[in-house]
């Protein structure tokens, strides 16, 4: 061997357990590189063998559902759930005409009673103290005044006076001690009901001129400091609009009548399905005991064989014994559903003739004076002919429907994809529809890209084409300290100042015009999507910068050598060139997006519903969930492997495969754009 093979295999051959520097250096990283692929790999398995385990039980859920009645039932309640929502509009119009007499009177009542009870709030601590003191203070002066009282006859027993005279200074020293600090505590409630409407805090929400707020004020005040009488601005709001209510009653007999006739045709819908409902809850509690029966006698029978008391295993083969294992009695209760089919029909026929009679006794649209009632009455008119299309889908469905058809898997997992209703805990039947909080996503998502990707990309073509060093080192790491703030921290500002800012503004009377406003709550989706943005901005403007970084060059000077302006070759040369990593980084920037939970958890409002779509733009002022909302705010609190366990997990299967997604296509056109430059 010669002398530089020999060198290299000495050389090779020294370290720790035979490795050179350069090798331990490189198996620790491609360990530890290693150790995170399998940590991914095992947190897709767990996701999966949770996520998988909801489809059966969910088919099973629904198989169930069907069997047993329920299905029919909820068929039929759709009659019942239309009716209640026209109802609705019809019950606000009316009372919404009703009142429109003294609408700034009712406004200026509400307004006090909201703010007394803010108000409340502040000073609850010692009005409490107090209410205590009081009740003290009068049971030791009724004491004190019957004993003075007793003492004062002439024929009272020597023993009992003795007795009366011993518990007299008693009674003047509690109420010399409670009396001083009764007064105490008044005046501190005074100082904290005055510190309270001082502030902006207790007034949000309340649309009140100068001398409205003023006498709001001066009542409260009377009324924490005589709390059994009414303040005489107070009593001449509520006795005014009294009067007017009585007044304007007469004249809308008419309205009055129509909405009750129409409320009141419900009725024998009702009581068709009320002995249903009740039956077809029996018989899936039923289902339950049967599936469970085999489990529970098992456990019963190796219990018995477990213990060595006689009398103990003699009680559980007892209890073993007494498990019933049958089938449920679907076909017989199905035959009970199936005959008041025809039942359904004839009430839904005369529903519709009393409802017909009810409309042709409604005023006319332009016969009412307030918006708020003329636009309630056209939701009425122009929802009407929908509802009666469902009652005859209702119809249809109610005579095709059979309880032995097998409920299709495909069916289940597509329940669950375009599904309306996520509901849990249900005494009647739980849904898993994802459709609420997929759209809740979407929406937030949306605004937080249109509000960020402008602000991102503009700070990126100006630090990176315009900017001088100086503004480089300053703008960069301020947009980047963005990322360092806690999620939950922004959480709280849309809370407590964002959501309220929304609110303020939307109630100004000149952006009445803006779709949505004003805004009846702080948190909706508006909200949640603004913070978003806010967070997505330095994702998105960091990888812009990097997109333009990549552009050669080459292509900017050739621009100016050719006599365009610095504006023109950003605008028409760098930003198109740069053009697939821009798009990329929005859609990273899409999946920090749609990915983040605290924030949406906090401010989104958490309503689970879809949104009203029909409000155009203005659908950003509702409350709504999300994916991930959901994920975070439910996981604790359900049981582990249970078909809601499950079902958040599909969830977050979900929000994984999107995300997955959107990445995959982002780091795609990342290497077609890198391809491009080289």
């Amino acid at each position: 061997m010669d002398s530089g093979k020999q060198r290299r295999f000495a050389k090779r051959g020294k370290g720790f357990l035979g490795l050179t520097r350069a090798d331990a250096i490189r198996y620790f990283f491609g360990g530890n590189a290693s150790l995170a692929i399998f940590i991914l790999l095992l947190i897709c398995v767990f996701l999966f063998k949770e996520a998988a385990g909801f489809l059966p039980g969910h088919h099973a859920g629904l198989t169930k559902w069907r069997r047993s009645g329920q299905e029919f039932v909820d068929i039929l309640n759709v009659a019942v759930d239309g009716h209640t929502r026209l109802g609705s509009a019809l019950n606000i119009g009316y009372f919404a005409e009703l009142n429109a007499t003294s609408k700034a009177e009712q406004q200026q009542l509400f307004s006090y009673r909201a703010v007394l009870q803010r108000v409340k709030g502040t000073v609850r601590g010692p009005a409490g103290r107090l209410k205590k003191l009081l009740k003290e203070f009068t049971e030791a002066g009724e004491k004190l005044a019957e004993a003075e009282q007793d003492l004062a006859g002439a024929d009272l027993d020597p023993a009992r006076q003795a007795s009366l005279r011993a518990a007299l200074p008693g009674y003047r020293a509690v109420i010399a001690e409670v009396e001083p600090r009764i007064a105490m505590l008044e005046e501190r409630i005074a100082e904290g009901v005055a510190e309270a409407l001082a502030g902006d805090e207790v007034w949000e929400g309340q649309n009140l001129v100068a001398d409205d707020r003023e006498a709001v004020a001066e009542a409260i005040c009377d009324q924490f400091e005589a709390a059994e009488q009414k303040h005489p601005w107070v009593a001449g709001l509520e006795d005014f609009v009294r009067e007017k209510k009585a007044e304007r009653t007469p004249q809308l007999a008419g309205f009055k009548e129509a909405v009750t006739a129409f409320r009141n045709a419900i009725r024998p819908v009702k009581d068709l399905i009320s002995p249903l409902r009740e039956a077809a809850s029996e018989l899936k509690q039923q289902a339950i005991a049967a599936e469970s029966a085999p489990k529970r006698k098992a456990a019963l029978l190796a219990g018995a064989e477990a213990t060595n008391d006689l009398a103990e295993r003699a009680r559980k083969l007892a209890a073993a014994e007494a498990v019933v294992v049958a089938a449920p009695p679907y076909d017989e209760v199905a035959e009970g559903f199936y005959a008041e089919t025809a039942a359904f029909e004839a009430v839904v026929a005369d529903l519709r003739k009393e409802i017909d009679a009810a409309v042709e006794a409604l005023p006319a649209t332009g016969e009412l004076a307030d918006p708020s009632a003329r636009e309630n009455l056209e939701r009425f008119r122009n929802s009407l002919a929908d509802y009666r299309e469902s009652l005859d889908r209702a119809v249809a469905r109610a005579k095709d429907w059979r309880h032995d058809e097998p409920y299709p898997q495909v069916k289940s997992f597509l329940v669950f994809l375009i599904g309306k209703e996520w509901i849990t805990n249900s005494s009647w039947h739980d849904f898993y529809g994802l459709m609420p909080l997929f759209t809740g996503s979407l929406l937030i998502s949306m605004i937080a890209l249109v509000v960020s990707v402008p602000f991102a990309l503009g700070a990126a073509i100006y630090v990176n084409q315009m900017a001088s060093r100086r503004e480089q080192n300053l703008i960069k790491p301020a947009i980047e300290f963005i990322q360092a703030i806690p999620s939950v921290v922004l959480g709280f500002f849309g809370i407590m100042v964002l959501g309220t800012l929304l609110r303020d503004v939307s109630q100004v009377s000149w952006l009445a015009w803006v779709p949505g406003f004003p805004l009846q709550e702080r948190l909706n989706i508006l909200n949640a999507g603004l913070l978003l943005a806010f967070m997505a901005v330095p994702t998105i403007f960091t990888l812009c910068e990097d997109a333009l970084n990549n552009v050669p060059q080459a292509y900017a000077s050739g621009a100016l050598a050719l006599g365009a302006t610095r504006m023109q070759t950003i605008l028409r040369i760098i930003v198109p060139t740069a053009l697939s990593g821009i798009i990329a980084a929005v859609l990273l920037g899409f999946g920090r997006i749609i990915g983040e939970t605290m924030v949406v958890l906090l401010v989104a409002g958490g309503k689970i519903q879809i949104p009203d779509f029909s409000k155009g733009i203005g659908v950003v002022g509702e409350a709504a969930h999300t994916m991930t909302g959901i994920i975070a705010q439910e996981t604790g609190e359900v049981d582990r492997g249970s078909l809601h366990w499950r079902a958040l997990f599909m969830v977050g299967l979900v929000l994984f495969s999107i995300s997955l997604a959107v990445n995959w296509g982002a780091q795609i056109i990342l290497r077609r754009f890198q391809r491009h430059g080289t």
